[in-house]
């Protein structure tokens, strides 16, 4: 448009100077005689002209906003295609400098701002490093539902239907079968005590066969632990048959009319080491009294308090 506006501007400045020269020429081929004349005649053309300039200036900018309006069609139309290629060649250049400049500013600025803490998401990275999670999830209230993370993983091998747990139960020792009867489940599995002592006299022989001491040390281990079993065992009988004699007296005496005596759960074990002493004879009993001593003695210091360091 601005090319157009001075094109045409160009035209109109060579197309008055054309003109000019044409009226000097014609004025001096007039001759003197004729000057009052040619004064006369002068000045009404003057006038004319003023008319006819006034006219022609108004044609003109009628003409150059025709022209304006048409120029651009008409020169595009003129100009060759080889032109326009380079032209738009370098709009695209400059296009693309602009932009790169623009990444680069972008970048730049980028890396000068920093992101919020709230919208960097580190939660992988800190899983990945063994970090505990430190967000909270707890609700607002009793009512809000509970928040958990979107980003953890849901299991595959997940409870979707709640299935009761299977428990085992033995008919034996349910509550429709009754209270349990030791001494009667004693006296119904009294064979499994023959096949302890079996057990226990072939770990005596195999000790004795066996030359490694790993493996001796082993036997002599399991050979200890059925033997403590087996005497905490006899313990508990001898309890048992000592409060089994007690019931007895004490039913007795009942019958009579006495009123009747409950023995302590102390009481019991007393009355039980005492008729295991009686059957004992004193060098054993010396032993027992002696380590039962050792016993108490090493109880009594781990619960002493440590000695002071001087």
């Amino acid at each position: 448009m601005v090319f157009a506006h001075s094109l045409h501007g160009r035209i109109r400045a060579v197309k008055d100077a054309s003109d000019s020269g044409s009226h000097t020429d014609s004025g001096s081929d007039m001759g003197a005689p004729g000057d009052a004349r040619h004064s006369s005649l002068l000045g009404q053309s003057e006038e004319s002209s003023h008319h006819d300039s006034d006219d022609e200036d108004h044609q003109e900018e009628e003409s150059e906003s025709e022209n304006s309006s048409q120029a651009p069609g008409n020169e595009a139309a003129s100009i060759s295609f080889g032109a326009l290629a380079k032209a738009h060649a370098s709009f695209g250049k400059r296009k693309r400098g602009n932009d790169d400049d623009g990444y680069g500013d972008a970048q730049e600025s980028a890396g000068k701002t920093q992101v919020p803490r709230e919208f960097v998401n580190d939660e992988a990275l800190e899983r990945k490093a063994g970090k505990k999670d430190t967000r909270d999830f707890s609700r607002t209230s009793k009512h809000a539902p509970a928040e958990l993370s979107s980003k953890k993983a849901v299991s595959r091998r997940r409870e979707v239907v709640p299935t009761q747990k299977i428990n085992h139960r033995d008919p034996r020792f349910e509550p429709l079968s009754g209270a349990v009867d030791e001494q009667k489940t004693q006296r119904n599995y009294s064979f499994l005590d023959t096949y302890r002592d079996s057990e226990m006299s072939e770990l005596r022989s195999a000790i004795r066969k066996v030359k490694d001491s790993e493996a001796k040390e082993k036997l002599k281990r399991a050979l200890l632990s059925m033997e403590s079993r087996k005497k905490a065992q006899g313990m508990k009988e001898q309890q048992q048959g000592v409060l089994r004699k007690h019931r007895r007296e004490e039913k007795e005496k009942i019958e009579q009319g006495k009123r009747p005596f409950y023995l302590k759960k102390a009481d019991q074990k007393k009355m039980a080491l005492v008729e295991r002493f009686e059957g004992m004879k004193d060098k054993q009993v010396d032993k027992t009294i002696e380590r039962r001593r050792k016993k108490k003695a090493a109880k009594e210091r781990k619960g002493m308090p440590d000695a002071r360091r001087g």
